[in-house]
């Protein structure tokens, strides 16, 4: 080691291949680096006092600062770490405050730009584009009217508790207009409430890896836990609403939302991924449908024949993607409304098109199947099942989508219920 000179430092050109260090005797660990852009820039480093491990602390750059006040700044560096203050560490939580210093609000819409463009993953995935939505409208409707002023470092778990209960009771309950003729009913509730400190957890956990605060305020609140679904739809509650739903096709009622409907009532699956459904991912041959992008990835569904003739005997708009399209623009069905009339004429109180996917797995298991067969017909995200059925359908799981299917169908049609139709597995080609 020698003594940094100005005439050395003036002397010494970048190399256009790496980084070049001089140092300096006086004090040891000073030095100065040369970038190979040229810039040159002091330095110190020493042996940190909170970790042991070796640590550099940028003094100032060559030209802004002379070489004797970056010298005595080194000194004074030195002199603190003497004294076991790490400055780089300091430096580092100074920033960290300075980051925690934002807003709930600004730290949710960083949160929602950086997911947006797919920085942010859930189940080592970018958030879907509906997702995201979702998580938009939580942030909007709840999250910034009651959090959004607070600074990001000072949220504890008691602003998040008191946060929950906020929005359990109805504190961000609001009638927004969403277009012209549009509603949004916003009404708060113990499930928003739940989801929504679910969203705020994510959001702090982003918060920790770009150091705005150390800790995640929302990991040890105690939610509410879901609720089990208990309603089913037994028969009798099958053949009402066959009833209201050929009730309303007479009277001129939206065919593809009532189709849509009889579709999730004989699959089980997810509205999503009916009303969603598109034409390629239909497998008629295997008699199933290959989802490439669901709320556990991607799955293939076994589908009974009751369902599958209600989909591919349909009548298809060749000008549409989706196999149940909207009655208007490029998309496809969201329509609720012609369910909920279903349900009043049937007299059925309490069901929502979830309760469709429930009476499936009810009637399944009324057939005496097993839990991992009624998971696999419903594509519950097991491991047991998922390597199985990732490419091929089981015959057994075809057998099993046929029957139940069918039995709802008798039902649906008020048809008296053997709750034991076999299919022939003869009369379809199904893959092994």
């Amino acid at each position: 080691m020698s003594k940094l000179t100005i005439q050395l430092i003036d002397a010494t050109k970048a190399d256009p291949k790496k980084e070049l260090r001089l140092w300096d005797d006086n004090p040891r660990g000073f030095g100065i680096r040369i970038k190979s852009s040229g810039v040159k820039t002091f330095f110190v480093q020493y042996r940190s006092p909170e970790t042991f491990k070796k640590a550099r602390h940028t003094i100032g750059q060559y030209g802004r600062l002379t070489l004797d006040a970056a010298r005595r700044e080194a000194k004074k560096i030195l002199g603190d770490v003497e004294k076991d203050i790490d400055p780089a560490a300091e430096e580092k939580r100074a920033k960290a405050a300075a980051a925690g210093a934002i807003s709930i609000s600004q730290l949710c819409d960083d949160y929602m730009k950086d997911a947006r463009a797919g920085k942010v993953l859930y189940r080592g995935k970018p958030k879907k584009e509906s997702t995201l939505d979702t998580d938009d409208g939580r942030i909007k409707r709840h999250i910034k009217p009651l959090l959004g002023e607070n600074r990001a470092c000072d949220v504890t778990a008691d602003d998040v508790t008191a946060f929950m209960h906020d929005v359990r009771l109805g504190k961000t309950a609001i009638v927004e207009k969403t277009g012209w003729r549009g509603k949004a009913r916003v009404t708060g509730g113990s499930g928003t409430a739940r989801r929504t400190v679910g969203l705020l957890g994510s959001i702090f956990s982003y918060a920790v890896k770009r150091g705005v605060r150390p800790d995640n305020p929302c990991r040890d609140i105690e939610r509410e836990v879901d609720k089990k679904l208990d309603r089913s739809l037994s028969p009798e509650d099958y053949k009402a609403l066959g009833s209201a739903l050929v009730t309303l096709e007479d009277k001129g009622s939206n065919p593809v939302a009532i189709r849509a409907i009889r579709a999730l009532a004989l699959t089980g699956c997810r509205r999503g991924e009916i009303y969603g459904l598109e034409k390629p991912e239909v497998d008629a041959h295997n008699r199933c449908l290959r989802f490439d992008d669901t709320k556990t990835g991607q799955k293939v569904r076994a589908i009974g024949s009751a369902a599958l003739d209600l989909i591919i005997l349909a009548p298809f708009d060749e000008e549409s993607d989706y196999l149940f399209p909207a009655a208007q623009g490029d998309g496809h069905i969201t329509d609720v409304k012609v369910f909920k009339e279903a349900c009043r004429l049937a007299g059925l109180d309490g069901v929502t098109l979830h309760t469709l996917r429930h009476g499936f797995a009810s009637v399944a298991h009324e057939l005496e199947y097993s839990e991992l067969t009624i998971a696999a017909l419903l594509g519950h995200r097991l491991h047991s099942i998922t390597s199985r059925y990732t490419h091929n359908i089981d015959k057994a799981i075809v057998a099993a989508a046929d029957r139940v299917s069918n039995t709802i169908a008798a039902r649906l049609e008020g048809q008296e219920d053997t709750g034991a139709k076999v299919v022939d597995m003869a009369s379809r080609p199904v893959a092994s």
